[in-house]
């Protein structure tokens, strides 16, 4: 995979210096940006050390970056994905001793959205209200959450505002360097030709509202040929810039883009691939409550995998514990010889053996070639875990699924 960026940072109308930070280290794959709070001098310190401890970090552990590039298997992913973890909480440590030493504890910090680009896999590692942004196609989607007091009541009460003070709308809930630990947000992801990701300071992303349409159309625009996209990076960085200008640009602002292309008739194959894939998740009714970001969780946390016709995919005296969601193909349900019933593309499998460990009650056999998205018990618990929300939603679907197929047999018995 071959990377295209162009950032800028600027002061804005209103404030005296800069606070944001950013580094864009194209030859070892690191982005980020930072954006400093803690007043003059402070909120600078805080920025430029946050970055320079995250890629200071990320060279001194490039072996595993190595061992990722050598082997792409999932728990070298995940060490890279934690080390880059490790990277920000380091940063932190070092910047809230920095605060110790000025005097200044709990009054020196920063925001810190960081992207690792390693092939054509993708690591964020996040603290604060600066945002990561994946424009695919059409669709843009926040890779990362906004750590705020406003964000955090809608996540707990949805939109309801009653008893929210919006004088602490704004207020960070986590930062590097206000405490002593922090724990960033972590996400992993499949980065595809033609995917743009934008990482920004709230600089920028707080005067989307008022101009959203010409920066969604902006953003998704591919009416260039794809030889000027550094032309249209250095355009779109300028004309978002302007966008926070004639909001008022009250705030510094900090804008980062990033796009992608295939250099591989192998990556080029893959993301059709991928990209079908996913697309044949979005139809399926398990996940029909799902956002963007939410699917892409659910797809590096499952494993696809094909089947040929004949094939078994669960005996009754199976013991794992997996659901088998159809993407492509037909399979049978059958009881000894007899046939109980077939399941099509957007049916899942699985369901109880999955959620109460018994052994499945029929016997699966592929009736032509299939392709299946399986989702281990032991993965969906920790997903659980990390990202109770999405849990929750993968749940209820479940139950309702099961419900409905539960009156369903009622329906037959009587």
């Amino acid at each position: 995979m071959k990377f295209l960026s162009f950032s800028i940072s600027d002061t804005g109308k209103k404030r005296k210096n800069n606070e944001d930070s950013f580094i864009e280290r194209p030859d070892i794959g690191l982005y980020a940006v930072a954006d400093g709070m803690g007043g003059e001098r402070f909120g600078e310190v805080a920025s430029a050390m946050a970055v320079e401890c995250i890629e200071k970090y990320v060279r001194e552990n490039s072996t595993v970056i190595d061992a990722f590039k050598y082997n792409g298997s999932k728990e070298n992913r995940h060490q890279v994905l934690n080390m880059l973890a490790d990277a920000l909480r380091n940063a932190n440590v070092k910047t809230y001793r920095e605060a110790e030493d000025r005097d200044v504890d709990g009054k020196m910090g920063t925001t810190l959205t960081t992207l690792l680009t390693v092939g054509a896999t993708g690591f964020m590692a996040h603290v604060g209200d600066s945002r990561l942004y994946m424009i695919r196609g059409t669709d843009i989607t926040q890779l990362s959450t906004d750590h705020t007091v406003a964000n955090e009541y809608r996540m707990k009460y949805g939109e309801s505002s009653e008893g929210f003070d919006p004088g602490f709308s704004s207020m960070l809930t986590r930062a590097v360097g206000v405490k002593e630990y922090v724990e960033p947000e972590k996400l992993t992801f499949t980065i595809v030709p033609e995917d743009r990701y934008m990482i920004c300071s709230d600089g920028l992303h707080n005067y989307f509202e008022d101009d959203l349409k010409n920066i969604e159309k902006l953003l998704i625009d591919r009416e260039h040929d794809p030889d000027d996209e550094d032309k249209y990076l250095s355009s779109s960085v300028n004309s978002l810039l302007e966008t926070a200008y004639s909001g008022g640009a009250d705030d510094n602002v900090s804008i980062l883009m990033l796009s992608a292309f295939g250099v591989t008739d192998e990556e080029v194959t893959g993301t059709r691939t991928l990209l079908d894939e996913f697309e044949a998740l979005r139809d399926i009714e398990l996940f029909k409550n799902l956002d963007y970001k939410e699917l892409l969780t659910v797809m590096e946390n499952s494993e696809i995998r094909t089947y040929n016709r004949f094939d078994v995919v669960s005996r009754t005296s199976s013991t794992s514990k997996e659901l088998f969601v159809i993407l492509e193909g037909k399979v049978s349900a059958l009881k000894g010889s007899k046939h109980i019933k077939s399941f099509v593309a957007g049916n899942h499998i699985g369901e109880v053996a999955f959620l109460t460990g018994e052994k499945p009650a029929f016997n699966l056999f592929v009736d032509k070639t299939s392709t299946f998205l399986v989702l281990k018990r032991d993965v969906f618990d920790k997903i659980i875990t990390d990202n109770p929300s999405l849990g929750i939603k993968l749940l209820w679907q479940l139950a309702t699924a099961l419900a409905i197929q539960t009156n369903s047999s009622i329906g037959l018995i009587k």
